[in-house]
């Protein structure tokens, strides 16, 4: 694996850095800046995870397996108003509008800007850097990317039959719902972003946000499919240069109207703190989220009716010269118990803990041309395979 990896990596670095130079560096503009284009094409090169599943997707896809491409756009026709979208396609499918919205500041003066459509994430820090080229590795943190066994389009009768799901998030099956096998639902999603309205009010010390939105962090939509909305907010503080401290709360109805329950619809909610700091040549960060899903058991466990996750990582960049830096990520993803008759009727967590390490580092042909190459070890207490290493790269242009 790794010779080929080698092979593939100096394949692509060759031609790339003799073309280096030809490439769009910074956004097109257009009618004296009123019309802005970018765009940023990733290409990731690993091996099948087609039986572990570790780096599986709500999009049924393998993040260290992938190719990306996106435009976006933006058009201002007045000084207080913009139009923003991003068209996207992954693996070369059929491209697809993973960002449109409008963007209004009210008031000339007031940092308040409000946003409508399919609008960028308000929960966390991880999500709302959205391109390759913020990442500091290839893979995702695992609560934003990592598949529960949990679907809004099915759900479990009984302690027993979530527990037989451990660790098969990438294809799960309830009795109540759809009976078709099918991918569980992330903590956060990192590959969608939900519907709905959000104002932003910012300045040099204080940002907050807040959001109302048609779908939840673990199953963002376009369109409605329980009648329920999702309150989402953040608050971030910047009190020392380099520093910043944030914390989010989120809840929303989760479960689809197709599924029969009673009483009123079962809720997600969530809650976040992250943190970052950089200095010199350091950068570091970490993030915290745990999530509670209400869910509608016919026979209720005695741990009650709702099912708790916890996931933390932490992530650091060391910048050894303005091309070359060295990454790595800790990151651990946990669950609450759940006691039924398997497992001789002992309390067990319902899904399996996973546990990921990621190491890498980068090379920068230019400013906005990147080649990554990273090493991934995963260990789940559970499922079909428990341990899985990953060595994969990566090449990331934008502009």
């Amino acid at each position: 694996m790794i010779k080929i990896l080698s092979v593939s990596t100096l394949s692509l670095l060759l031609p790339l850095a003799a073309a280096a130079q030809g490439l769009l560096s910074e956004p097109v503009q257009l009618f004296d800046g009123r019309v802005r284009i970018g765009g940023e094409i990733s290409a990731t090169f690993g091996a099948h995870d087609d039986e572990a599943f570790f780096n599986y997707t709500d999009y049924e896809r393998n993040t260290l397996r992938t190719f990306r491409a996106a435009i976006t756009g933006m058009w201002q026709p007045a000084s207080r108003i913009a139009f923003l979208g991003e068209l996207r396609t992954e693996d070369l499918e059929e491209p697809a509008a993973y960002a449109a919205f409008v963007r209004v500041r009210p008031w000339r003066d007031v940092p308040l800007d409000v946003q409508a459509g399919r609008i960028p994430p308000v929960f966390g820090a991880f999500g709302r850097r959205r391109y390759q080229s913020d990442q500091l590795l290839i893979g995702y943190p695992l609560a934003y990317q990592y598949l529960t066994s949990l679907r809004a389009d099915a759900i479990p009768a009984t302690a027993d039959d979530l527990l037989r799901m451990r660790g098969r998030g990438w294809q799960s099956s309830f009795p109540v719902g759809s009976a078709v096998p099918a991918p569980g639902l992330p903590l956060i999603s990192a590959f969608r972003w939900d519907t709905g309205v959000e104002a932003t009010w910012s300045s040099p010390a204080i940002e907050a946000a807040a959001s109302v939105t048609t779908g939840t962090l673990s199953n963002p939509r376009f369109g409605d499919d329980n009648g329920g909305k999702q309150l989402s907010g953040r608050v971030a503080a910047r009190p020392v240069i380099g520093l910043v401290l944030g914390a989010s709360a989120a809840r929303g109805a989760w479960i689809s109207d197709d599924v029969a329950h009673g009483g009123d619809s079962p809720a997600q909610t969530a809650l976040g703190a992250d943190a970052e700091y950089s200095r010199d040549h350091w950068i570091v960060r970490t993030e915290v989220v745990w999530s509670r899903w209400d869910v509608p058991f016919v026979t209720t466990p005695p741990e009650g009716n709702a099912v708790h996750s916890l996931g933390a990582w932490i992530e650091g960049r060391y910048r050894i010269s303005p091309r070359v830096y060295l990454a790595g990520r800790a990151d651990r993803l946990g669950f609450s118990n759940l006691t039924g008759t398997i497992f001789g009727g002992a309390p067990e967590s319902w899904d399996a803990p996973v546990t990921r390490y990621e190491v890498g580092g980068g090379y920068s042909l230019r400013r906005n041309l990147v080649l990554r190459v990273v090493a991934q070890a995963n260990r789940r207490s559970g499922g079909r395979v428990e341990r899985r290493t990953f060595i994969s790269s990566q090449v990331v242009w934008w502009f």
